[in-house]
């Protein structure tokens, strides 16, 4: 089963998106030989260098807009109950614009699994901060620095009621692989924070 397409793939050579779609693809791969019909798997995508995803698995794809990757995946879910539906949403895109939609997504319990590519930049706009850059952070939006703390997006969704929390690396390939098969087989809203290096604006 080849999950590939022919999308030429755009991201920066050592970008951690890539990461996240061999663990991803590798994943989807394993849950279909165990019986899985991939017709009955949904991926939604936002707006950002990580929404870019979707156009390299070949399964049944959505793009939203910016910030709205949980409700579209909500959507999905509400309109076809028996789809696993799995939301791919940048830090900006799901902290930022998207931030109340995640809490009222983990409130509701909604079984959606979100996979947060996080890394702390908005890199396709080319280096604004983000809730999550850190202190100082310096950027095409902040020369002299960021004067607020980021953000723990883990903390926010743990108090919103989050059933299934998880946080990974773009270097460690095989615990990620581990946390989105978990995330995915869970029952209810399950979202997994993957840490990854932007290595042109963020790195």
């Amino acid at each position: 089963m080849n999950l590939g397409t022919s999308a030429q793939n755009t991201w920066c050579v050592g970008c951690g998106n890539f990461s996240i779609l061999g663990a991803i693809k590798a994943v989807l791969q394993s849950l279909a030989e165990e019986g899985l019909g991939l017709e009955n798997v949904a991926l939604v995508s936002g707006i950002g260098c990580h929404a870019k995803i979707v156009d390299y698995i070949n399964v049944n794809s959505f793009y939203s807009i910016h910030g709205r990757v949980a409700p579209a995946a909500e959507a999905i879910k509400l309109a076809k109950p028996g789809m696993k539906v799995i939301g791919f949403a940048g830090d900006g895109d799901a902290y930022g614009e998207g931030i109340e939609h995640l809490i009222f997504a983990a409130k509701r319990n909604i079984d959606i699994t979100m996979i947060i590519h996080n890394n702390r930049v908005y890199g396709l706009t080319t280096g604004q901060y983000t809730p999550t850059s850190p202190l100082g952070f310096k950027g095409r939006s902040t020369p002299f620095g960021t004067k607020e703390m980021p953000m723990n997006p883990l903390e926010v969704m743990l108090a919103s009621g989050a059933t299934f929390l998880g946080r990974g690396t773009s270097h460690g390939l095989e615990l990620l692989k581990k946390l989105f098969r978990e995330a995915i087989t869970h029952k209810g809203f399950s979202l997994i924070d993957v840490l990854q290096v932007c290595v042109t604006f963020n790195n």
